[in-house]
């Protein structure tokens, strides 16, 4: 399917993440929220200690404020079956005062190692609030997300793609759209992440145009299409998985 295609569907159901543009974007920000990921493999047949295991340590020891987490699932994609914490969101400043060694360490070591096949990627992805949008603060159970391998040099024409996405999202007043930049590219095809988030499965099964319409309000008939095969020349792939969110 071409990504012009899977663009538009992914509107209808919103409407986790570069060093140089975090360093940017923190000049420019006091304050951010920046999110710390772990990637995880539980043993096979352990599946549900495992999740039991992580939902009691963070119970215990990240239960609000910089150092809250949560355990996503994936569901699709290459890396179905792989469980992600991820912690925040925070600052790095917070990271200096996180749990550490002690009882922290000992718990999880204890109680959630046993369990635990293979560790994954370990990834910081800092929230781009410029590009982002939220018409409301509900809780969805899904999450489409797409990591952009963006072309070297080209971030400022994703910056000015997004930029007229998000403006689009306001004008239309509904939708959501989270986007997350990498903090410490690795070369690997995860410069950004775009996130849309879901109630259920149902949701995709509806036909819309999303922004389609308001977009060529405000920047005149055919640009839609003209901004999606400028997407297209800027990005060299887009990976997409499905997480279940916050599972216990």
């Amino acid at each position: 399917m071409k990504i012009r295609n899977i663009f538009m569907a992914s509107m209808l159901v919103g409407a986790f993440l570069v060093t140089s543009f975090g360093i940017a974007q923190e000049k420019e920000n006091k304050t951010y929220g920046m999110l710390n990921l772990e990637y995880m493999m539980p043993k096979i047949g352990m599946e549900k200690a495992f999740v039991k295991a992580v939902t009691e340590h963070n119970n215990l020891y990240h239960k609000a404020g910089p150092y809250e987490a949560h355990l996503d699932n994936i569901i699709t994609g290459e890396e179905s079956g792989w469980y992600v914490w991820y912690m925040g969101p925070n600052m790095y400043s917070d990271l200096d005062n996180s749990p550490g060694e002690g009882a922290h360490s000992d718990h999880w070591t204890k109680n959630v190692t046993p369990t635990v096949a293979k560790y994954g990627r370990s990834e910081f992805w800092k929230y781009n609030d410029k590009f982002s949008y939220s018409s409301d603060n509900e809780i969805n159970k899904y999450e489409t997300i797409w990591m952009l391998d963006i072309k070297r040099g080209d971030y400022y024409r994703f910056k000015a793609f997004m930029t007229k996405v998000k403006e689009a999202f306001e004008k239309k007043g509904d939708g959501n759209v989270h986007v997350y930049d990498n903090e410490f590219n690795e070369g690997n095809g995860r410069d950004v992440a775009i996130i849309w988030p879901f109630k259920n499965w149902a949701e995709l099964d509806i036909e819309d145009e999303g922004i389609k319409k308001t977009y060529e309000e405000i920047n005149g008939d055919g640009s839609w299409n003209n901004a999606l095969d400028e997407w297209e020349e800027f990005t060299e792939s887009v990976k997409s998985q499905v997480w279940k969110t916050d599972v216990k």
